[in-house]
């Protein structure tokens, strides 16, 4: 019976271990700044854009799930979203933006929300690559390219 639990346990481990997966959180901020968080010193007014990039260079399909979460000013928790799948094949990419935000979380698009993506991927590591840029309404005043570290 001990050699039986002994190489259950084994057999459960070495699987944990195959199939290592791959997380990471990524910020976003969508639509224009309301006036609360402008009052409560929490962004500048000026509209915001996120761009979330996913892509696999690797052999083997990368599956996964993410899942949107919105953070509230005050330190209060917003609404957040089941796991969604994903698959990239070898070579394929995926954009995340605020359309797809607004739509997984239900929230009318332009409506100012902040918080994040949280993305995870197995068998093997992939990029992610975040792009925020603000405007005044007029032009992009401010854009700024993130790589995500992977964990």
């Amino acid at each position: 019976m001990r050699k039986l639990v002994l190489a259950l346990v084994l057999f459960v481990a070495t699987s944990a271990f195959a199939q290592q997966q791959f997380r990471g959180s990524v910020k976003f901020v969508c639509g224009k700044a309301d006036d609360e968080s402008i009052k409560a010193f929490a962004f500048s007014p000026g509209s915001y854009f996120t761009t979330i990039n996913v892509t696999n260079q690797n052999t083997a399909t990368v599956l996964g799930q993410k899942r949107f979460s919105i953070a509230l000013l005050s330190q209060k928790v917003g609404k957040f979203t089941n796991l969604i799948p994903w698959s990239l094949k070898p070579n394929e990419s995926m954009q995340i933006d605020c359309g797809d935000i607004y739509t997984h979380l239900a929230v009318p698009p332009g409506t100012f929300i902040d918080g994040f993506v949280h993305i995870v991927g197995a068998p093997v590591r992939f990029d992610v690559t975040a792009v925020y840029t603000v405007s005044d309404g007029e032009r992009p005043v401010s854009i700024d390219v993130d790589a995500i570290t992977l964990r």
